[in-house]
Formats: C-alpha cells, structure tokens, sequence
C-alpha cells in the first residue's frame, strides 16, 4: 500500500482522517469476501458501517489521486500515455437511486433500466505491455421521459457531458503527459472533436464505413468564380490506392492511409482504411480517423486497439472491486463507491507493475491473485490482533510474502 500511502500524503486537499480511512477502504474493497457493501466491509474492516456511510459522503479528490499515482510510473524508453473514455452500465433495481433511468447495455444489445458511469482512463502503451489505469468516473444524469418530449435544441446533450468531465480532468490529463483521445465511433461527433481540441488534445476514433469524406481539390482553378476547394464524388478505395500499404501478417490484414475533409466534422483528418481479409475474395473494411495530421498510419490504428483496455478496467472493477455493489441512493455516495472501487484496482495494478520491475519479471496482470494475496492480508491480521502475536515478528520472517500468495496462480 505504499503506492497509495505516498500519494495521499502529497495531495494538501486530504486530511489524516480520510487518508487513514481511505486506506482502509482501499485494502476492503480489493480484499475482503463477498458485496463490497458498506455492511459488509465493516464486517471485514473493524469500523463501524456508519462511518463507511458517513465518509462516503464527503468530498474526495480522485482524480488529483489517481494523476500523482500515475506519474510515480516509470516509464520505459518507447512508453506513451493515452488518454481514453467511455460509458459503462450498471444494474440498479429500485426507485429512488440517483440517476436512475433506461441506458444502453452492450452486453444485453439493449437499453436497460439501471445508472451509467462515465469514465475516463490513462492508457499505457509499451513495447511489450498495454495496461489501463482510471483517472476519473461521473454517473452520467438520467434523462426522463417528460423532458425528452420537452427538449429544446439549446439544452445540454450526453455530449455536452462528457465534454464537461474531461475539461474537469484536463489539467491532470496534460500534467502526466497525454496528448491523444482515444475514442469509439460514438463520440465521432463535431461537438465532440472540437471540444477536445479546443482543450489541447488530438482525437483518434472510428468512422462510419458511409461517411462523407471529399478529396482535397489539386487541380487548375477557374479565372473568376469561387474557387474549387474538392473533388467531385465520395472517398473510395480507389483513393487509397496510391498510399503505402502496411501489412499486418499475423492478423492478414492491411493498412491504408489518406488525408481527406470530413463533411460531418468540417475538418481535414487522416483517415485509416483497415482491410481484413478472411480469402482473398472476402474482406471487411473499417475507417479509423486522426485529427493529428502528422500521426502514422500504425500507430493510429494500434492506439485504437489500445482503446479496447478501457473495457478491462470495467469487467475487472465490477468482478473484483465491487463496482456494482453500492449499498446507498444518494449521488455523492455513489460517486465516491464508483470511484474508490475503480482506484482500488489502480491500486492493485500498480503495484503488480512495481513488484515485476523488481523481480526482472514480465507477465500479465491477474486481478484474482491480488484479490486473494489481500484477503489472506485481512485474515492474517485479524489472527494477530486477536492473539495478541507479535507483529514484527510474523511480517518480518521470510516466508511472510509466500504466505499471502498462498493459492494464487502462478505464472
């Protein structure tokens, strides 16, 4: 917990009381068995489920937090940070839970009653390793059925929201080092890419295969008139003919590049055609896009596969960490349980990653045996405390560390 500790201390907005509390939450919510509810981790924690509420209720500077964990990272030569986001569903029964309302759930293909969170993460990128840490998680608002009837063109979309998280997170953002956004198709919206823009990043994120994209116009123009600013007709592969073609050979696919005007964005943006062939006769075709001109065909294609570790961080925070286990219906205490379960892995990943570096070791992050060397952690100091053992003694032998790692899976 030394990663965690570290951080605490130096943000000044974190008094010793919720730091002292945070950390016991922290080790909870990785560790304990069973709902990581507020009743349940007291019954695991030894404070009162009072004070897990009444904490809970209180402001918290995540997302401070999760940056000064994130630039304690040693990064390897070839190491890049992204920057991601993207919306995850959450089961809630009930009536009265704060945002409550009906949103898309991937996993069932459609919309659901329960809430929405969204997240915005920090993807590294290595050699040899991707990994995605949270940064910051807002519970998107509800929109009723009333006020769906009612809707003026001035109100605030989805879009104006998610804008407004990440210009909340934007100094964090650019402090640890991130210059892209890294997007699915949802977000391929003008308001959006400008948004992002205007704030200092670049955008990569998918485009629909019936875009309208127009060639630059190279050619003689008129004497008089308004000059020609495109070609006639629509982008197609013929446009991509004359790019350099990168191949892909353990996924038989391969790469073309252009830079074309995006009517819908009403911008210039490189456009990336992936071909995947299953014959030579059968293929599939996808556009991916950058605003960075500049930015090489490979390396926006590999961003946007690194996009996919954000979709990790959800199935590991909701099997593992208690992401859907909030056992309240007011908004501040849903967003401090969202949070604190989604810091609770950054927790466990960084130092998984810490513990490799020092072992010379490289492998994959395995969620269940932190949970378990936690647990074990939890049940051994409980059996100290109630024995009256020496402390020093036990956690000082040798053995110590194997002891927590009883059970886990081994590399």
């Amino acid at each position: 917990m030394k990663i965690l500790e570290q951080a605490l201390d130096k943000i000044n907005t974190i008094n010793k009381k919720q730091r002292d509390f945070f950390t016991v939450l922290i080790q909870g919510m990785i560790g304990i068995a069973g709902k990581r509810t507020f009743r349940n981790l007291a019954r695991y924690m030894q404070l009162a489920e009072h004070t897990f509420s009444r904490q809970m209720a209180k402001a918290f500077d995540f997302i401070s937090l999760n940056a000064t964990m994130l630039k304690a990272i040693k990064l390897t030569e070839g190491d890049i940070f992204l920057a991601s986001q993207d919306a995850s569903f959450l089961k809630k029964s009930g009536k009265s839970t704060h945002g409550l309302g009906y949103f898309w759930n991937g996993s069932a293909g459609k919309a659901e009653k329960g809430l929405e969170i969204d997240e915005i993460a920090i993807i590294r990128i290595g050699a040899n390793k991707k990994e995605g840490y949270h940064l910051s998680a807002k519970q998107t608002p509800a929109t009723s059925k009333s006020s769906k009837k009612n809707k003026k063109v001035t109100d605030p979309t989805r879009i104006d929201f998610y804008l407004n998280h990440v210009k909340c997170a934007i100094t964090k953002i650019i402090e640890i080092g991130v210059k892209l956004m890294v997007v699915d198709a949802f977000f391929a919206k003008i308001k959006y890419v400008d948004g992002i823009i205007s704030l200092g990043l670049h955008v990569v994120s998918k485009l629909r295969m019936d875009a309208r994209l127009r060639r630059p116009y190279n050619g003689q123009q008129k004497a008089r008139g308004r000059k020609k600013k495109f070609d006639d007709g629509k982008v197609g592969f013929d446009d991509f003919k004359d790019s350099i073609v990168i191949k892909l050979d353990e996924e038989n696919t391969e790469l073309r590049s252009c830079k074309v005007f995006s009517i819908s964005l009403k911008r210039m943006i490189k456009v990336v055609l992936i071909r995947r062939y299953e014959t030579q006769e059968i293929y599939g075709d996808a556009f991916l896009f950058s605003t960075d001109l500049e930015l090489d065909a490979l390396k926006i294609y590999q961003f946007y596969v690194a996009r996919f570790q954000i979709e990790f961080i959800f199935r590991d925070a909701k099997g593992f960490t208690g992401l859907n286990d909030f056992q309240t219906r007011e908004k501040c205490r849903i967003n401090f349980h969202i949070n604190a379960s989604l810091t609770a892995l950054n927790v466990a990943k960084l130092q998984d990653d810490k513990m490799q570096q020092n072992l010379g070791v490289q492998h994959a992050f395995s969620m269940t045996n932190w949970a378990r060397k936690y647990h074990v952690a939890i049940v051994v100091n409980r059996i100290i405390a109630m024995f009256g053992l020496d402390q020093t003694s036990i956690k000082s032998h040798p053995d110590y560390e194997a002891l927590l790692s009883f059970g886990n899976i081994t590399h």
